[in-house]
């Protein structure tokens, strides 16, 4: 067993028993990598198989690890293996220590668990040193350094420092949070390793997306008579699945409202719902006092009327959260679009946002 590499999660319950009777023993030397002191074994009340230093003089910056880190490092190592990636624990080289060093071939990734809060600045330092030993780090925290969150306080993407958020769940296990969804922590390793992340600075659009139309009731301001008039609520999903919110700009073709194909699909609705009597006015292009020029507009579907985007703008609202407004789901093909927001893009067909 001289110069033998044991990892705690690859023992059973029998080897871990025997492991420990051997080294009660005196038949082997149990060091540890962080500093080479010795070490022995330790079962926590969870039932985490794991090893602690020997009370000893000699300064080490190693600290007891909770049940919690414990378990995130134990994820992260079978991921790592599961994807032919060797997985080390406590790994030390020059001026730093990873929780998991992940090597295959000539790439090497750091993993580190930071349960703990841990300032931005030390964070920067820390990924600095691995960028100085060619290595990528990765960061998992529990509570992100107030300058790595947005405002909303989602986690900031940055390509040079990928970090992401973890959690104890009511189960007991560690998840990781990537934008609206959570997955369990050795998912989004295996998802890491398999390169269904990756950094982009855009964000773009899914053409092909479920809307929701909705139809409200309005009157013509000119002739006075009852109809409808139709939006589009603001449901839209980017090709890794994160809200999309389109401008709902007025006077020009950009509002979705007028979006040819969305007015394809109201067509389809009104002449598939007849017994519901919905009158809509033509989406074509007006006159506008207001604008001196015409604009792709709604209008009167008795007179024809232009209904000026600035006054829809109030009634699209109530009508959207009206309860007797209709609304109809239908697919529809859009054209893609993009916008500027650094992300962490997942896709399991290898199609990202940019």
């Amino acid at each position: 067993m001289d110069n033998e590499e044991i990892l705690s999660i690859d023992q059973n319950d029998e080897q871990w028993k025997e492991l420990r009777t051997r080294l009660r023993r005196k038949e082997f030397k149990l060091t540890m990598p962080c500093c080479n002191q010795e070490g022995f074994l330790r079962t926590s009340h969870k039932g985490l198989k794991h090893f602690v230093h020997s009370k000893s003089s000699n300064l080490c910056d190693w600290k007891p690890e909770s049940s919690q880190h414990l378990r995130a490092k134990i994820e992260i190592i079978e991921a790592c293996k599961e994807n032919g990636w060797k997985a080390i624990p406590e790994f030390s080289e020059c001026n730093w220590r990873a929780d998991v060093l992940a090597v295959r071939n000539k790439k090497r990734i750091a993993f580190e668990v930071q349960w703990s809060r841990q300032t931005y600045e030390e964070t920067k330092r820390r990924q600095e040193k691995y960028n100085q030993s060619n290595v990528r780090g990765c960061w998992f925290f529990r509570m992100p350094p107030i300058d790595l969150r947005n405002i909303d306080d989602s986690l900031m993407a940055q390509k040079e420092l990928p970090a992401f958020q973890i959690r104890e769940d009511e189960n007991l296990d560690i998840v990781a949070q990537l934008h609206r969804s959570e997955f369990p922590l050795r998912a989004l390793v295996d998802k890491l390793l398999k390169g269904k992340l990756k950094f982009c600075e855009e964000i773009r659009l899914n053409p092909k997306q479920e809307l929701t139309i909705v139809f409200f009731k309005t009157s013509c301001w000119r002739c006075k008579k009852e109809q409808f008039c139709f939006t589009v609520e603001s449901n839209l999903h980017t090709v890794c699945n994160q809200d999309y919110h389109l401008l709902a700009s007025g006077w020009n073709s950009a509002n979705i409202d007028k979006n040819p194909q969305v007015y394809s699909a109201v067509k389809e609705i009104i002449t598939s719902n007849k017994e519901r009597n919905i009158r809509v006015g033509t989406v074509k292009k007006r006159y506008s006092k207001t604008q001196y020029g015409k604009y792709l507009s709604h209008g009167c579907f008795y007179c024809d009327v232009i209904f000026d985007d600035y006054f829809l703008h109030d009634e699209k609202f109530e009508g959207l959260s009206n309860p007797q407004s209709l609304r109809f789901k239908k697919i529809v093909n859009l054209e893609s679009k993009t916008s500027k927001h650094n992300h962490w893009c997942f896709s399991e067909n290898g199609e990202f946002c940019q």
